[in-house]
């Protein structure tokens, strides 16, 4: 049985008796692949052995196996978030028979979503298969799972995703005029209506947009209309800047700042000429207060930004 698997129905019995009505229902559908649900009845039929709470008495003897997201601090489960635990898990899951272990051939039920985050919001989402996907602040994606595919379409805005390692399932998304394809790493895609933007931040990913392109950690991709555009970037963070609330802009075009920035100001932003719009832009810009970034934007290039009842407008 995939370990991944294991350690999300653990994630579950957790929380089990915490989940909103919204949970309870992603719990539901994920219950519903056999798959998870032999898995789920395994973890929680091993937490509730007198073996398990033998051991827990007598820790010292069991080898020490980090697993890759321990399980929450809640009551009884309170005593597997322990680095010892862990390992008696590890020990007992490991310990069982093969025919005790084997996998269940996965029924094609198929797992849908559609997220959002609301303006000036960002929020984040663990998927079905344990994927995680963090949504930049006026972003919206379409997910479909089942046992043969992963496919996610990106429709507008910003995501980051980590992707849960899948041989079987490659991870396939659609934005605009491109096609991602990933088996398990983590990257950001930017996608607005003028340019899409693929940082990868570990791993690698291909790319079908017009031609097929690899791309591996510290690389990106920039796509505006048929044009393609490959940079290295040795000191690519982490994460992307806007996670942790700011926008860096390394000679961007003004029209590119100003998009970014749209996502977080309640009025459309309007330029006053074209020209405005090809001002190369360097700084680091909090998203917190972005109507401040436009004010420091039009300060540092003698522009002026006027409030109207309707837009914001830069001008000269």
């Amino acid at each position: 049985m995939n370990k991944h698997r294991l350690e999300q129905a653990a994630d579950w019995l957790d929380q089990e008796q915490e989940l909103n009505e919204q949970q309870q229902s992603e719990f539901k559908q994920w219950l519903a692949v056999p798959e998870n649900a032999s898995a789920y009845q395994k973890m929680k039929g091993v937490m509730a052995s007198d073996e398990l709470t033998q051991a827990l008495n007598h820790p010292a003897e069991q080898t020490v196996v980090n697993i890759k997201r321990p399980l929450k601090v809640t009551s009884y489960l309170a005593l597997a978030a322990s680095v010892t635990c862990l390992g008696v898990l590890a020990y007992f899951m490991s310990s069982m028979q093969p025919e005790q272990l084997r996998d269940v051939p996965v029924a094609a039920n198929v797992y849908q979503l559609e997220l959002e985050s609301p303006l000036a919001q960002r929020s984040s989402k663990v998927l079905i298969d344990g994927t995680q996907l963090h949504l930049n602040a006026n972003s919206a994606v379409q997910i479909q799972q089942n046992s043969a595919q992963r496919h996610v379409t990106l429709t507008s805005g910003q995501v980051y995703f980590d992707v849960a390692k899948d041989a079987t399932r490659p991870f396939v998304i659609d934005v605009g005029q491109a096609k991602v394809t990933v088996l398990g790493t983590a990257f950001d895609i930017d996608y607005t209506t003028s340019h899409t933007t693929i940082r990868v931040y570990e791993g690698h990913v291909k790319v079908q947009a017009g031609q097929s392109i690899e791309l591996t950690a510290g690389q990106s991709l920039a796509i505006s209309g048929d044009k393609l555009q490959i940079d290295e970037d040795a000191h690519l963070g982490m994460l992307p800047s806007w996670r942790s609330g700011w926008l860096e802009a390394d000679d961007l075009p003004l029209a590119q700042v100003v998009e970014k920035l749209q996502r977080y100001l309640p009025k459309p932003v309007a330029l006053s000429s074209s020209e405005l719009a090809a001002i190369p832009i360097v700084g680091r810009f909090s998203l917190d207060d972005p109507q401040q970034a436009l004010a420091l934007l039009a300060s540092a290039h003698q522009l002026r930004l006027l409030d109207e009842s309707n837009q914001l407008v830069l001008q000269r």
